[in-house]
């Protein structure tokens, strides 16, 4: 692990076993960096905890992106999305009701419309 800018690019063409062998080996050299703080160690070490993390970080981004990816690939034969893939926009908005659920009307809606339409009046002036 070098001291260089870590690059997403280089870890997105990578296989998931591959990364999942990496992140193991990241997680345990967190593991190790916090015990190292614990036990009063140089400060230089103590730095590389918050670059560690967010190498971690990308890792299960790049993991969780190709999850979803490869999950959207599978459902696309599919109608429905699995939840966490569809939009969130609100509660409110996803449970409201279709244009043509709005229209229908009941059997007894129906007869009322048919039987007594709206009248029309003209009016003198």
């Amino acid at each position: 692990m070098s001291s260089q800018k870590f690059k997403v690019k280089k870890i997105r063409d990578q296989k998931p076993e591959d990364l999942l062998k990496d992140l193991e080996k990241l997680k345990g050299e967190l593991i190790q960096l916090r015990t190292v703080k614990v036990s009063a160690g140089n400060a230089q070490k103590l730095g590389r905890i918050g670059l560690v993390r967010k190498r971690i970080a990308k890792y299960l981004t790049v993991i969780n992106e190709q999850r979803r990816n490869s999950v959207k690939n599978a459902s696309k034969s599919g109608s429905k999305l699995p939840v966490d893939l569809r939009g969130k926009k609100t509660r409110a908005i996803r449970q409201r009701l279709t244009r043509s659920e709005r229209a229908q009307k009941t059997q007894r809606q129906w007869k009322r419309l048919n039987n007594f339409p709206l009248r029309k009046f003209a009016l003198k002036e």
